[in-house]
C-alpha cells in the first residue's frame, strides 16, 4: 500500500534541500570614489581598479567615480575597462560569471552631475547595503552625501586613510602644504574627511576607516614577487605593468586603496562584524556610544584616543605598527586566493 504521507513528507524535504542549496547571497553592491589619474601621481588606484576588474564576477559593481577628471582620471578608468575587455573575449569570461565590458564603461561617471546621478540610483536601493568604496580625498563624496543625505542609512563606507599624516610620510606631501607640529598635518583625506565627520547627521552611518592597516600591502619582497606573477595574466595583467612606466619605483603590487575591496570578498567574513580579523585586517568598534557604526584601525595594546588622537600621538609608532600587521598576516592567505583565482580565470 502507497503511504501517501510518507511521499508528501519526503518530497516536501527535497524541495526544501533544493532550495537551500540553490539559493545563493547576492553579490556585494560596490560604489567607488578614486582619485584614480594618468601620470599625475600614483598609479595605486589603477592597480586597484585592476584587482576590482578580476573580482567582478563576486562584487556588484553600481558607479566608478574618477573625480580627478582634469588629470584624465576618466580616459584612466576607460583604459582599465579595455583591458578588462580584451581579457572577457579571449578568455570567455561571459560563462563565468561577469559583467559585460559596455556595463562597467557606462558606470564610470563623466563628470561631477553624472557622479551624483550614479550614486542616488545606487544608494537608494533600501534591501541590500552599498558599500561604497573611497580610494583618495572624501571631498567629492561629503558633496553628494549632504545632497542626499538621507540615503547614509542605507550605505557602508570603506575609507582608506583618516584626517591626519603618519609623520614618515611628510616627506611626500606637496611642498606647498603646511608644516607644524607632530600631529598637525592633514593627508589627503583631511578635509573632505572632516566635512563628514562633523557633520552630526553622519554619526550614525555604517563607517570603516581603514587608516595605517593598509600599509600592509606595502612590505616585504612578496609584493613584488605578487606584481611579477600578476602581470603575466591577459591584458589586465600587462595592464598593471604598463601603469607603472613612469614610476619604476611602483613595481610591486601596490594596491593601496584593495584593502576597501578586501573586506568585501573575503569569504570567511561576516559582512556586519569589522571586528573580526579579515583580508583587509582587523579594526574596533572605536566609539560605541557617540558612533556605534564607526571602526577603525585596531590599537592593540596602545591607549589610542580615536575621538583626538593627537591627545596620545606619542602611541602613534605602536598602532601603527599592530594596524599595519593585521593586514599583513592575512596577506599569504589573500594572495593564494588571487592566484587561484587567475589559474582558473586564465585557464592556466
Amino acid at each position: 500500500m502507497i503511504n501517501y504521507k510518507v511521499i508528501k513528507f519526503v518530497l516536501l524535504i527535497t524541495s526544501i534541500f533544493f532550495i537551500s542549496s540553490t539559493t545563493e547571497e547576492p553579490n556585494p553592491r560596490v560604489f567607488v570614489f578614486t582619485d584614480i589619474n594618468i601620470d599625475a601621481g600614483d598609479p595605486d588606484d589603477r592597480q586597484s581598479l585592476i584587482h576590482l576588474l578580476w573580482y567582478a564576477d563576486e562584487l556588484e559593481v553600481t558607479g566608478i567615480v574618477p573625480d580627478r577628471w582634469n588629470a584624465k582620471g576618466y580616459e584612466a578608468s576607460v583604459l582599465a575597462v579595455e583591458a578588462y575587455a580584451d581579457d572577457y573575449d579571449q578568455f570567455h569570461f561571459r560563462g563565468k560569471g561577469y559583467p559585460e565590458p559596455d556595463q562597467i564603461r557606462n558606470l564610470i561617471a563623466r563628470d561631477r552631475d553624472h557622479a551624483a546621478e550614479l550614486f542616488r540610483e545606487a544608494a537608494s536601493v533600501a534591501e541590500d547595503p552599498l558599500y561604497v568604496l573611497i580610494w583618495g580625498n572624501m571631498n567629492l563624496f561629503s558633496e553628494i552625501l549632504n545632497r542626499y543625505s538621507e540615503l547614509a542609512d542605507n550605505i557602508r563606507v570603506i575609507s582608506i586613510g583618516t584626517g591626519l599624516m603618519y609623520p614618515d610620510h611628510e616627506e611626500y606631501a606637496p611642498e606647498n602644504w603646511p608644516r607644524g607640529a607632530p600631529c598637525a598635518l592633514k593627508n589627503w583625506n583631511g578635509p573632505g574627511r572632516s566635512a563628514v565627520w562633523d557633520n552630526p547627521r553622519f554619526n550614525d552611518m555604517w563607517w570603516l576607516e581603514i587608516n595605517w592597516t593598509y600599509n600592509g600591502m606595502f612590505s616585504g619582497d612578496e609584493p613584488k614577487e605578487m606584481f611579477d606573477k600578476l602581470s603575466e595574466y591577459g591584458a589586465l595583467g600587462q595592464h598593471m605593468v604598463d601603469v607603472t612606466k613612469n614610476e619604476p619605483w611602483a613595481r610591486y603590487f601596490r594596491v593601496g586603496d584593495t584593502p576597501s575591496v578586501l573586506y568585501v570578498i573575503d569569504p570567511g567574513l561576516n559582512l556586519d562584524d569589522p571586528t573580526q580579523s579579515s583580508w583587509a585586517g582587523k579594526f574596533r568598534n572605536a566609539l560605541p556610544e557617540e558612533r556605534p557604526d564607526y571602526y577603525a584601525d585596531h590599537n592593540g595594546d596602545a591607549e589610542w584616543d580615536y575621538a583626538d588622537p593627537c591627545n596620545t600621538w606619542e602611541n602613534h609608532q605602536q598602532v601603527y605598527n599592530h594596524a599595519r600587521n593585521t593586514l599583513e598576516k592575512e596577506r599569504p592567505g589573500m594572495y593564494r586566493d588571487l592566484l587561484k583565482k587567475m589559474d582558473k580565470l586564465y585557464q592556466k
